[in-house]
């Protein structure tokens, strides 16, 4: 977002040793971040699209998996 100069230093506040982003620059950073968690991609082993936000839920099933001693782990691991 920094790159495209969709935030830029006008939408931080610096105070003191601090930096705080403002309201503004906060509602782009979720708003660019939702759209991002709609995106789909084909998944290699179910063979089908899923979004960003269902990947990480898969990724939270296998974890719970691994935790319970169900299954050994194995993450994700991007292709493109």
């Amino acid at each position: 977002m920094l790159n495209k100069n969709i935030i830029t230093e006008d939408d931080f506040e610096k105070e003191a040793n601090f930096c705080y982003m403002k309201k503004a620059a906060r509602q782009k950073v979720l708003q660019a971040y939702d759209l991002r968690m709609k995106e789909t991609i084909k998944h290699r082993d179910l063979g089908r699209n899923v979004s960003y936000r269902h990947l990480i839920r898969l990724e939270c099933y296998k974890l719970v998996k691994h935790l319970m001693n169900d299954k050994e782990y194995e993450a994700f691991k991007i292709w493109w």
